[in-house]
C-alpha cells in the first residue's frame, strides 16, 4: 500500500510540485482521508518517504551498473541516465518547493547528491589511474556537477526551454562525454 500511496503523490508532483494536498492524494487513490492518515502519518513523513522511495531506486540502478561488465566510460554515462531517470521528478518547481517547505529533506536530498557525485567522481579518478581517461582537475568536475544538476532543476529555466530535469542532464552529459567538436 505504501508504494502505491508514493506513486500516486509521485503523479500529484507532476501536476502541483510539492504543493499537493493529502486531499488531492485522497481523490487519486480513492481512499479516504483517515485511511490514508493510518497508513502515512502526515505529508512530511510522506515526502520522507518518497525521497527514501527514490534514493532506494538510484541505488538499486547504481548497484546493477556497477556490477555490469559495461566499460568505465559506459558506466558514466549510465550512471548519468539513472541520475536523471530517477530524479526526473525534480521538475514542476519541486527542486524549490523542497527547499522552501521541507528544509530537513531538502538537506537529506542535497547530501544524497553530493553522495552521487562522489561516486561519479571514484569512478573519473579510477579511470585516469588506469590510463583510460586523461588527467582532469576533479575539484573542477566536482564543483561543476554540483552546480550544474542543481542550476538544471531550476523552473523556469526548464519552462523556457521546453525541457524536463531528465532531459537538460541528458544533454549536459552528452557535450561532457562526447564533447563539442564535430567528429
Amino acid at each position: 500500500m505504501e508504494e502505491k500511496i508514493i506513486s500516486a503523490a509521485l503523479e500529484e508532483m507532476k501536476v502541483h510540485g510539492f504543493r499537493f494536498t493529502m486531499d488531492d492524494l485522497t481523490r487519486r487513490l480513492h481512499m479516504s482521508k483517515t485511511f490514508l492518515y493510518k497508513q502515512i502519518e502526515s505529508k512530511e513523513k510522506l515526502v520522507a518517504k518518497i525521497l527514501d522511495y527514490l534514493m532506494a531506486k538510484f541505488e538499486r540502478e547504481e548497484k546493477l551498473i556497477s556490477e555490469s561488465e559495461l566499460p568505465l566510460p559506459e558506466k558514466l554515462i549510465y550512471f548519468v541516465r539513472a541520475y536523471a531517470k530517477t530524479f526526473q521528478f525534480l521538475d514542476h518547481g519541486i527542486y524549490t518547493d523542497l527547499q522552501s517547505s521541507y528544509p530537513q529533506e531538502w538537506r537529506r536530498w542535497e547530501n544524497f547528491r553530493r553522495q552521487k557525485v562522489e561516486v561519479f567522481l571514484r569512478r573519473i579518478r579510477q579511470g585516469i589511474d588506469k590510463d583510460i581517461f586523461r588527467p582532469i582537475n576533479l575539484a573542477v568536475v566536482e564543483r561543476f556537477l554540483l552546480v550544474m544538476s542543481s542550476s538544471l532543476a531550476d523552473e523556469s529555466f526548464l519552462r523556457e526551454n521546453d525541457l524536463t530535469y531528465a532531459q537538460a542532464i541528458e544533454s549536459m552529459s552528452d557535450w561532457m562525454f562526447h564533447g563539442f567538436i564535430k567528429k
